[in-house]
């Protein structure tokens, strides 16, 4: 099965071994390139610091304390001259490897004097260079450095062996074959299984998504032990929750909209096949049908127009138009709309509201919201058929209040009344009223253009209140 260069398994373990041969490379670079440059910087470094010990001793004038071990410590011989090249004070811990003690004292003499004069030429820095010892086939570091001491010249010469690295280099070079071969396949391996680790959980997502596709709404997104995950996981599981209720949302909706168009025709179909075979000629019965169908007609006007204003609702295409006018006359306005239920005696209307409120807002839509809570609570009215809408000031806004002493909401159902068709008896009959199932989600939309504070606040047999807050002029 040819691999999928293009998957997180891949190029998680592809990233993670270009990771190991950069290692690697780096290792051999410091190892085996680098380290003879390394060796002699450190080499000539040490030096400096023997050179530093020997200043600082004629300063203090305790040569024989500090130099003999900084020498040996540091496997140099050193020799001190003053101005007139006489030896000062000389250590040696190299023995016959010493340039500087071994050779005569003629050619000494000779050989001093010119790095003297060198050293001179460079007065207050030093300088070095590699030679090599004849007698040993070994690279050398001679190194020299004039100082003044309390207004005298001194000259320190110091001359140190280079080790031979060859051999070293040797040992790492193959120690380095068996590591490099080793690390590989182990990095293959621990990088094969990270990879793994990685994207095993994004694999089980992606099928649990293909489930998703293809309809089923109940599949669950697992944790996959990364926060991040975690995070996508529970962001996808909220997200198909909410897509398995907008399902059924959607299933009820058809079923509504099925009945509410349904009903109204086929009553119109049936009543004018009645006129049409057997009321035609009899006033009576005919005006009696037709009335029936004049009706429903109205009904499914009513239906077709609160359908299309909810959709202009929600396509931000609802037009506001604030302006001030007084809370009491607008309430009183819209209970007078519903006289036959209080000349009836099927409502009984209590009003708390000050007459000299006055408030901010499309007048005419929220006289809409305010008609909708009040013919919900009629459609919900408890056994003392009383409807409560009072009006009282919250902050800066005025909260106006819709109760009824009915049946209430279960904190089930709460979240989802303002949804278009939500039924909290899903066994759908039409209201005798004529309502169309959509005037609390109306209602949300007027309210959520105008930005304003709305809710329900309810319990089971404890009637409902629904409420917005309108700014307070």
């Amino acid at each position: 099965m040819r691999p999928n260069t293009r998957g997180i398994r891949f190029k998680t373990w592809l990233y993670l071994f270009y990771l190991t041969i950069s290692i690697l490379a780096l290792l051999w670079a410091l190892q085996i390139v680098f380290l003879k440059p390394y060796y002699r910087n450190m080499k000539i470094t040490d030096i400096r610091n023997v050179a530093g010990v020997i200043e600082e001793s004629l300063i203090t004038d305790k040569l024989s304390e500090n130099i003999v071990r900084v020498a040996v410590e540091n496997n140099v011989c050193a020799v001190i001259y003053n101005k007139n090249y006489q030896l000062v004070y000389s250590v040696d811990s190299l023995g016959v490897n010493c340039f500087l003690t071994r050779s005569p004292i003629s050619d000494q003499k000779a050989f001093i004097e010119e790095y003297v004069l060198e050293a001179k030429a460079v007065a207050g820095t030093d300088f070095y260079f590699t030679m090599q010892n004849t007698n040993f086939r070994q690279e050398m570091i001679f190194y020299g450095k004039e100082v003044k001491v309390n207004l005298t010249e001194f000259y320190i010469f110091i001359n140190a062996p280079i080790e031979p690295l060859d051999s070293t280099i040797s040992i790492l070079q193959d120690q380095f074959i068996y590591v490099t071969i080793a690390v590989l396949l182990l990095s293959t391996l621990i990088s094969g299984i990270i990879s793994f680790q990685i994207a095993k959980p994004l694999a089980n997502m992606t099928e649990s998504a293909r489930k998703l596709a293809h309809g089923d709404v109940n599949v669950r997104f697992d944790y996959g032990g990364y926060s991040e995950i975690d995070e996508l996981a529970d962001t996808l599981n909220f997200a198909t929750g909410e897509l398995g209720k907008m399902d059924e949302l959607r299933r009820d909706l058809i079923a509504n909209v099925s009945h509410d168009i349904k009903t109204p025709l086929t009553m119109i179909k049936a009543y004018a096949e009645m006129i049409k075979e057997l009321s035609g000629d009899n006033p009576s019965k005919r005006n009696e049908h037709l009335d029936i169908i004049l009706s429903e007609a109205n009904h499914l006007n009513r239906l077709v127009n609160d359908m299309m204003q909810l959709s202009l609702n929600q396509a931000n295409k609802l037009q506001i138009e604030r302006k001030q006018f007084n809370l009491k006359k607008k309430i009183t306005e819209i209970v007078g709309l519903f006289a036959g239920y209080t000349d009836s005696d099927q409502a009984i209307f209590e009003l708390d509201i000050d007459r000299k409120l006055k408030v901010e807002a499309d007048e005419v839509k929220i006289g809409q919201v305010l008609f909708n809570f009040i013919n919900n609570a009629i459609r919900h009215i408890g056994q003392d058929r009383k409807i409560i809408i009072k009006a009282e000031i919250v902050s800066d806004c005025v909260r106006v209040s819709v109760i009824d002493h009915g049946e209430g909401i279960s904190a089930a159902h709460l979240p989802y009344i303002w949804d278009r068709y939500y039924k909290i008896d899903k066994n759908y009959t039409r209201e005798s009223d004529g309502g169309t199932g959509l005037g609390l989600a109306i209602a949300k939309s007027i309210c959520v253009a105008h930005k304003l504070n709305f809710g329900v606040i309810s319990s089971e047999n404890e009637g409902a209140t629904f409420f917005v807050d309108l700014p307070l002029i």
